[in-house]
């Protein structure tokens, strides 16, 4: 597993950077960004920054066809360590040891335990709308989109809902990993700290109950694999549980903003929504594809390969991104509008190949229920005052004033 850390091999020491600035660190919106790229420079060549986060550069695949054929080559295309001694499996994993974290994984995010789900969602989504629909104003961003989805996340590890905004507020921080600003910095070294101590915590608590059913919960059935399968190690369980602690509900809270946003700008698709709520599911596709919430995901090369006629080294690091993929117009047609009626499927919000987002039906879940229980609850709503939206997120709100009419 290879660390990330300095220059690539031949990048940027063999030629000059096609891009100097990261989506969104430009002023230009991101689709704006992807769509020049992918007319100009669809392979581009894309500079280091310190200013965020992003310190090595890397090439920036922009196209859907090619996006799609690099995350389904892992042996050309891997992942490699964010931070030494410390990996987060399955997203840090490579096969064949990725097999064994997500075949362990995998039946605790299968329709059958995501819908046991459903009822809490369900439950807290009101709760956390109760407010707004009393008042007939709130910011969603905060209200609802900020924390629902990691209370869901806690109650799915079977850990305490009431830990969410500890977690939370740590996750944010992460983000100003690179800043120039020292106590943002100095913020990032104390969540990671947080978030790795209270991942231990979590699998020493399974440890010491001394139960470690398959069939419990994730982190006890990891546990419950350790004897037979040498790759599963306790520091690397840890890995796992810090991992989740963050992707099960960063990128949800910011789609989740985004949906609701979408819906509260657009008076006629909202009304259709409301009168036919069997249409929800469709619409968060279309809305997922054109505001995907995770720009792009890293990879590393691992043996020398060209695409789209560029040379890219071993060890050169690559940005897969799916935002734009999303809107290539080769791989959809008007790809630029919403169009509820397109094949089901086909977009890469989530990623795709054997490290496409393995929460993906409890987040599709988390959005559907909240938009059905705001759309059933209100006769309309609509942005009220400035939306913000996220540094780390550019899809994600930050703020989003709502004015509800309830029914």
């Amino acid at each position: 597993m290879e660390v990330r850390r300095g220059n690539p091999p031949r990048a940027l020491q063999t030629q000059a950077p096609d891009v100097s600035t990261p989506p969104g660190a430009s002023g230009l919106a991101p689709e704006v960004h992807f769509a020049q790229l992918r007319a100009q420079c669809p392979v581009a060549l894309q500079a280091g920054s310190g200013t965020t986060g992003a310190g090595r550069a890397a090439w920036v695949l922009t196209r859907y066809d090619d996006i799609v054929a690099a995350a389904n080559d892992p042996e050309t295309f891997g992942q490699s360590q964010r931070f030494a001694g410390e990996r987060r499996p399955p997203l840090e994993s490579n096969p064949p040891e990725h097999r064994i974290w997500r075949r362990m994984l995998q039946p605790y995010f299968l329709p059958k335990a995501i819908n046991q789900m459903e009822p809490f969602t369900r439950a807290l989504a009101r709760d956390l709308l109760a407010p707004m629909l009393a008042t007939g104003s709130g910011d969603a961003a905060h209200a609802v989109a900020r924390p629902l989805p990691p209370q869901i996340l806690l109650r799915w590890l079977g850990l305490p809902s009431e830990d969410w905004e500890t977690i939370k507020l740590a996750c944010e921080h992460a983000y100003f990993q690179g800043s120039p600003n020292p106590a943002e910095r100095a913020a990032f070294e104390e969540a990671e700290a947080l978030l790795w101590r209270y991942a231990r915590d979590t699998v020493a608590s399974r440890i010491e109950r001394g139960t470690h059913e398959a069939d419990d919960d994730p982190v006890s059935a990891m546990l419950a694999a350790m004897p037979t399968e040498p790759a599963v190690t306790r520091p690397l369980i840890d890995g796992v549980v810090r991992l989740l602690l963050a992707a099960g509900h960063d990128s949800t809270t910011s789609a989740l903003g985004m949906c609701i946003g979408f819906v509260a700008g657009d008076e006629p698709l909202q009304q259709s929504l409301r009168s036919d709520p069997t249409r929800i599911p469709a619409a968060i596709e279309e809305m997922l594809r054109l505001r995907t919430p995770v720009l792009q995901m890293p990879r590393t090369v691992m043996a020398d390969t060209v695409v789209g006629g560029r040379e890219l080294a071993a060890g050169d690091s690559v940005l897969l991104a799916f935002a734009s993929g999303n809107r290539d117009a080769s791989a959809f047609e008007n790809a630029e509008c919403f169009d509820m009626g397109r094949r089901s499927g086909q977009h890469i919000a989530f990623g795709v190949g054997i490290h496409r987002c393995i929460g993906n039906i409890l987040a599709r879940q988390e959005i559907r229920v909240v938009l059905e229980e705001l759309l059933a609850a209100t006769r309309s709503f609509r942005p009220d005052g400035e939306i913000e939206h996220e540094f780390w997120h550019p899809y994600g709100l930050r703020r989003l004033p709502l004015s509800l009419v309830p029914r």
